[in-house]
């Protein structure tokens, strides 16, 4: 089904609003461009012309997006909260069972009881929830009072309709994605030079040591730092091309796979962990190894399928 600049400019727009109010958004925007564009015709227009005018009139959509809400009575302003919200999400989903895991493991490792061991990290894993959420809700509040112009007024006269993507479900890399990789990088960075230093567990015999084994500092830990900064520049390449093509889902799929083969085979091999933790972590074939198998096939199937369905989409839609 075809899309009409219509379409693409209610969906640019509502990407940036909250979900409870974008339905509400769609029907009174699209109803003003009806309204604009009826004007324009009955006064000489071509359909299509006036169509034209009307989007061009109304400007960029991240901009009209921010007349929705007042941003005075908020603390994070329309054009930045969809960002933000995914980020939340994102950094939720991934540091927080992290966090987790990792202290799990090192009541595991002093050898306490199982209640211990699950009950015992969720006071940890809470207080870094609300770091988490301090720190990013911080960083967004900056972002949108200083990140740019979000000021409403007169429209951008250097936007133009052409401007707008195919569809938003054509999309590749939204801005608020690419931010959000960005942000989970750092997050890893960090995570990673952290635990080297820390030494946030300890074996039985009361010795602090790293999570990780050190042995992949030789040459695994800088491969993956590596696939992490040809990840993002592949997100700011899509951002900029505004659709897959071949090039670029082939480079999306060997990224995949080099980042989840490697990481499968070093967790079955029993070298991801330390191995003063002890035989239980540092097994081959152990079922630490065999659970983080079948979460990277999963991860990269999930990836795999979203990289060539928009690839797909792209080309059906410049048809």
């Amino acid at each position: 089904m075809s899309t009409t600049l219509t379409d693409r400019y209610v969906a640019a727009t509502v990407r940036h609003v909250s979900g409870k109010h974008r339905q509400e958004i769609d029907r009174e925007l699209r109803a003003a461009i009806a309204d604009d564009v009826e004007g324009r015709v009955s006064l000489g227009e071509s359909p299509g012309r006036a169509e034209y005018a009307a989007l061009a009139e109304l400007g960029d959509p991240a901009r009209l997006a921010t007349r929705y809400a007042d941003k005075a009575s908020v603390l994070i302003g329309p054009a930045t909260f969809p960002q933000y919200a995914r980020a939340l999400r994102l950094l939720s989903a991934t540091v927080l069972p992290i966090a987790y895991i990792v202290n799990g493991i090192g009541h595991w490792v002093r050898g306490e009881n199982a209640a211990a061991a699950v009950f015992s990290p969720l006071g940890v894993t809470v207080t870094v929830a609300v770091y988490l959420f301090a720190a990013v809700t911080v960083l967004y509040v900056l972002v949108d009072r200083f990140g740019g112009d979000h000021e409403t007024g007169e429209p951008d006269e250097d936007w133009k309709p052409d401007q707008l993507p195919l569809s938003d479900a054509t999309a590749t890399t939204t801005g608020a994605e690419l931010g959000s990789g960005i942000v989970l990088a750092v997050v890893l960075v960090v995570a990673l030079f952290g635990q080297r230093s820390a030494w946030l567990v300890t074996t039985a015999s009361g010795a602090r040591v790293p999570v990780l084994d050190p042995a992949l500092w030789g040459f695994w830990v800088p491969f993956f730092l590596a696939v992490v900064v040809l990840s993002l520049a592949l997100a700011v390449a899509n951002l900029r091309l505004g659709r897959w093509t071949p090039a670029t889902a082939v480079a999306g799929t060997v990224l995949v796979l080099a980042a989840t083969g490697p990481l499968a085979y070093l967790f079955l091999a029993a070298r991801v962990l330390n191995p003063a933790l002890g035989t239980v972590f540092t097994t081959t074939g152990s079922w630490i190894g065999w659970l983080a198998l079948v979460v990277l096939v999963a991860v990269s199937v999930a990836v795999l399928v979203k990289t060539w369905g928009h690839r797909d989409r792209s080309r059906i839609e410049a048809l």
